[in-house]
């Protein structure tokens, strides 16, 4: 089976079984995510946007997200330990800081992609805990990202 399909020629696409316009918030919402999962380097966080995909185009229900986000917050408390607190707006230098930073401008916008589907009436289970999550990835990265950079670090 190839790749061209040619039935996106003309702006609508399938999922879970309906045509859906390209420009929907659903359509926004799910290709924001696919845009963030295919920058990030970690597989399980992949893994988890691929989960919440699946839950937003299909109502796929997500499983222990309240225990993922348990340990994000886990990793945001062992990377604050690490940095000293911020006084200002930061502007990362460092290569790897500012892929970071990126990230979480990324992960900012898809949480702004899902928050905006929130009067739609889809079948999106946990939405509360993917919006949640969402938020905590976006502190994860910002902190990763003041910790490359080294400038902060104590």
């Amino acid at each position: 089976m190839s790749i061209t399909t040619k039935t996106g020629d003309k702006g609508y696409t399938s999922v879970a079984g309906r045509r859906v316009k390209k420009d929907s918030k659903i359509i926004e919402a799910i290709g924001t995510i696919d845009e963030l999962q295919a920058i990030i380097e970690e597989v399980e966080i992949q893994k988890d946007l691929y989960e919440i995909m699946g839950a937003i185009a299909c109502g796929n229900k997500i499983t222990n997200y309240e225990l993922r986000i348990t340990n994000l917050e886990n990793e945001i408390e062992k990377l604050e330990k690490k940095l000293k607190p911020v006084t200002k707006f930061l502007i990362f230098k460092k290569e790897k800081a500012r892929k970071l930073n990126w990230v979480r401008t990324v992960v900012r916008r898809a949480e702004r992609k899902v928050v905006a589907l929130r009067n739609y009436k889809l079948r999106i289970t946990n939405y509360e805990l993917i919006v949640i999550y969402l938020n905590r990835l976006s502190d994860y990265f910002y902190l990763l990202a003041r910790l490359r950079e080294d400038a902060s670090s104590r």
